[in-house]
């Protein structure tokens, strides 16, 4: 049979094909010996390189937000800082350690060898010039911080002998920096390093560990710690390819760190500083001419704005520079800020014993009152007011004051200051005469017709202005004061103890607890929420969290209740009244009332037991001092300011602590105004 003949379209195709299909297997096969070749004879190579590489995630710190004052000044900013750091290497020694100290000290200036080798703690310090062993106080892996703000001469020299300098590396990081002239520093707070935070775990920072550097800065105080979550930000990271010999093979990933919030305080500079100002000029002036205030040294001021509870001045006096936290302040230092870091408005305060320290300085610190001692007479008004209201006097009521007050079984007396008979008193010019007796009869009718509920009365009282409570200031470890009643109450019965707390000697409180009382009675009972934050704004300035007023509480009466605790106050500031020279010539009413409280100092007193031999520590009177307090708000007839001074062994309220109040208003008024 004849074939057909082949078609030489199909003929070109079939040997394009085959062309195709051995090009493939050509192909295929040199992947093949490729892979082969990777497998068997570069295998192991390529495995050894992949084991000696590693990945290295280098933190880039957030920049922590700043702090304004309501004006938009800057109380506290971030900026970013050359530093040299120390982080300690294996096998490093007693040796390596003072030769490093010495090759720095001749690079850095301003730092000597004995202040290096304490910043790096390594455990050895020099003391009298030879080094001795040393407790450590942090981790070896923390980096320490030996010098901040290097100049370029120095950034360069350590870059020349860097192969000198064991651990020594110079890096950039944000530090926070205050107003040198010192504006509310107890209020703003300060910052440390996380982990320093973290061992004398404060707030929730051992919580919160992934969130923070060894190093970083974080709150420890004030504002600084009530808004850490606002000011911190948000840390970044560049995350690094490295070879076994840490050279870096590539970046493969960098996440930007975000710039935390800045806080708007209700503090205002001028106002903050022009009380401060005056304070200091006026303490050792009543040091000098009143005896009873000798040792005058601190004084603790709160004004607020009646409608809004907003905080425009707190000032705890005295006062430090919180820069000196930037790289820590050494034991020396410390010994003298000590007793100026606590907020004496907001909790208690330790007497300034400078030039005292250690034992002579603690000793002698016994001796005198904290910022948190007794109100004294500033707290009659609400005793007129629980009479008013309990019905055990009435607005037309008139009283013969005796100038002695009996009561309980006649062997118990109250005086009014000096043996005063004031004559016949209203409710109103009781308060102008602070008439301890006029108080007295009150609390003792409270407990003839309450009975044991006595003191639960005056307690719901007390609290609904304040006293006895915390005040709900955005600051942290604030004080609820004492309420020593209640324990008078428990001893002695509720007759003792209403008739001692009526005129003012059984609660303790702190000057942000009076000062939210006198704004309670400005606004007739509305308490407000005392306020230090204006606002919150983002990284682009927006706002991200506004404040508003914030009611707490009210406590409603009658209009001509209100009216008789004004105008006994008003009196007080006009002749015949505790606080007239304090007040005299201003060109607006002010409503006051001065207190001036006794308090009995009590000293630990060592002794040994006569039979055992054993040392025990007894409390003896040590003396009774008188410290000066204020309440006050004006314009009297439209409240705008409230203002509270305490001045510990300040003498009289009319003298010490009036006095102070007086330079608030001409302050406030000045910059701000008190009649607008």
């Amino acid at each position: 049979m004849k074939e057909s003949p082949v078609n030489p379209e199909r003929k070109d195709r079939i040997t394009r094909l085959q062309i195709v299909y051995f090009l493939v297997f050509i192909l295929f096969a040199g992947i093949i010996l490729r892979l082969a070749q990777l497998q068997i004879q570069q295998g192991a190579e390529y495995a050894s390189e992949l084991m000696t590489r590693s990945y290295k995630k280098d933190p880039i710190p957030a920049m922590r937000g700043n702090i304004y004052d309501r004006n938009g000044h800057i109380i506290a900013e971030s900026r970013p800082s050359f530093l040299v750091v120390f982080r300690e290497q294996d096998g490093m020694g007693k040796e390596d350690y003072v030769s490093l100290v010495g090759k720095l000290e001749k690079i850095l200036t301003g730092v000597d060898r004995a202040t290096l080798l304490k910043k790096m703690d390594v455990g050895y310090a020099y003391e009298k010039g030879a080094v001795v062993r040393t407790a450590r106080q942090t981790p070896k892996y923390v980096e320490r911080e030996l010098k901040s703000d290097l100049t370029e001469k120095e950034i360069a020299v350590l870059g020349e002998h860097r192969g000198e300098l064991k651990g020594i590396e110079v890096v950039t990081k944000p530090i926070r920096q205050y107003d040198p002239k010192q504006i509310a520093v107890q209020a703003v707070g300060y910052v440390r390093p996380y982990h320093i935070a973290e061992n004398l775990d404060i707030g929730s920072y051992r919580k919160e560990k992934e969130q923070y550097l060894p190093t970083q800065f974080v709150g420890l105080d004030g504002i600084e710690l009530s808004y850490e979550s606002q000011l911190r930000g948000v840390n970044g990271y560049r995350l690094y390819e490295v070879a076994a010999d840490q050279t870096v093979v590539k970046q493969l990933e960098k996440v930007p760190p975000v710039r935390g919030n800045d806080v708007t305080l209700t503090i205002d500079e001028r106002v903050q500083l022009g009380i401060r100002d005056e304070v200091s000029l006026f303490l050792p002036q009543l040091r000098a001419t009143i005896p009873e205030a000798k040792y005058a040294k601190g004084a603790y001021v709160v004004a607020i704005e009646v409608k809004t509870g907003k905080v425009v001045a707190m000032v705890s006096y005295p006062e430090y520079d919180p820069n000196v936290w930037i790289e820590g302040p050494d034991q020396r230092m410390y010994d003298q800020i000590q007793y100026a870091v606590t907020n004496g408005t907001i909790r208690e305060a330790p007497y300034d014993a400078r030039p005292l320290t250690g034992e002579a300085a603690l000793r002698e610190n016994d001796k005198h009152p904290r910022s948190i001692l007794p109100s004294g007479s500033v707290v009659k008004p609400i005793t007129v007011l629980l009479g008013l209201q309990e019905g055990l006097i009435t607005p037309q009521d008139h009283w013969q004051d005796p100038g002695s007050y009996q009561y309980g079984r006649g062997t118990d007396r109250v005086r009014n200051d000096n043996g005063h008979v004031y004559g016949v008193l209203t409710p109103e010019k009781a308060i102008q005469k602070s008439s301890n007796t006029y108080m007295a009869r009150i609390g003792e009718e409270l407990s003839k017709k309450k009975g044991k509920q006595s003191a639960s009365i005056l307690q719901s009282y007390y609290h609904m202005f304040g006293l006895g409570i915390q005040t709900g200031v955005d600051l942290p470890n604030e004080s609820s004061g004492k309420e020593d009643y209640l324990v008078m109450n428990e001893n002695y019965g509720p007759l003792a103890a209403m008739v001692q707390a009526s005129f003012g000697q059984q609660i303790r409180a702190t000057s942000m607890q009076l000062a939210q009382y006198a704004a309670t009675l400005a606004n007739k009972g509305v308490r407000l929420q005392p306020q230090l934050v204006e606002k919150i704004t983002g990284p682009d300035g927006k706002v991200v969290r506004p404040f508003t007023p914030h009611v707490l509480s009210t406590f409603p009466h009658p209009d001509a209740y209100w009216d008789i605790l004004t105008k006994g106050m008003v009196m007080v500031t006009q002749p015949g009244g505790t606080a007239v020279r304090a007040f005299e010539g201003l060109p607006y009413s002010v409503a006051a009332k001065t207190g001036t409280s006794e308090q009995d100092i009590y000293v630990p007193v060592t002794i040994t037991d006569e039979k055992t031999g054993k040392k025990k520590t007894q409390w003896r009177k040590h003396a009774r001092v008188t410290n000066g307090v204020s309440i006050s708000f004006a314009p009297s007839d439209h409240p705008k300011l409230a203002v509270a001074v305490i001045v510990p062994e300040g003498g009289y309220g009319g003298r010490s602590a009036a006095v102070i109040t007086r330079y608030v208003y001409e302050v406030y008024d000045k910059y701000v105004g008190l009649r607008g």
